[in-house]
């Protein structure tokens, strides 16, 4: 038997983390958030699906830096609490929230494996979030060169994620597209330390 790579005991997804109560409070946050308030990925991204909220953006783009709401803060604390105990070797003494950024999914949209930048600490608490509750999952994979080696990590509504250490730092991420009978969009709210 093939041992599995490193990266694979750096992700963890715990389904159901996050109360029903918080999760509507926070869709609802962002459902009356105006269309002009997200911004593109990257400046030649087509469509706004994007918002940081936070002092820095993600990579430069026009991604907002809006103040982080009390709502969206709480829920964050709360999926921290919700995994801090379940994995001990992520390096939580030197995390703490100081950006959020969000990204919307619509129906067969998605995004492709990629590395994020290291200006972060190598820890991310992921926070997926669906108007479709009841709908296919949507889908994260971790991977690094070898095909072979990929994670596929399904992130159900009110689930949290964490990946850190090596599947931050050796592998890269990506969001199957969303399934085309999806009912309004995916949300995918990570929480991020600044390295410096």
């Amino acid at each position: 038997m093939t041992a599995r790579p490193g990266f694979h005991a750096d992700v963890t997804c715990i389904p159901g983390a996050i109360r029903a109560e918080t999760a509507a409070e926070a869709l609802a946050l962002v459902h009356a958030l105006p269309d002009e308030t997200w911004g593109k990925v990257r400046p030649s991204s087509k469509e706004r699906t994007r918002i940081t909220f936070g002092p820095h953006e993600f990579y430069g783009g026009e991604d907002g830096g809006c103040e982080l709401p009390p709502a969206l803060q709480r829920m964050g604390e709360e999926a921290i609490e919700a995994v801090r105990d379940k994995i001990p070797r992520a390096n939580w003494d030197a995390f703490s929230i100081h950006t959020l950024v969000v990204n919307r999914y619509a129906a067969t949209k998605g995004v492709a494996p990629h590395p994020d930048p290291t200006i972060w600490q190598p820890l991310v608490v992921g926070v997926t979030l669906s108007d479709d509750p009841y709908g296919k999952p949507s889908v994260m994979t971790f991977c690094d060169d070898h095909p072979k080696n990929r994670l596929v990590v399904p992130t159900p509504h009110r689930s949290v994620y964490v990946f850190h250490d090596r599947a931050y730092l050796e592998a890269k991420h990506a969001r199957r597209p969303c399934p085309s009978a999806q009912k309004g969009n995916v949300y995918s709210f990570t929480y991020r330390c600044f390295a410096n």
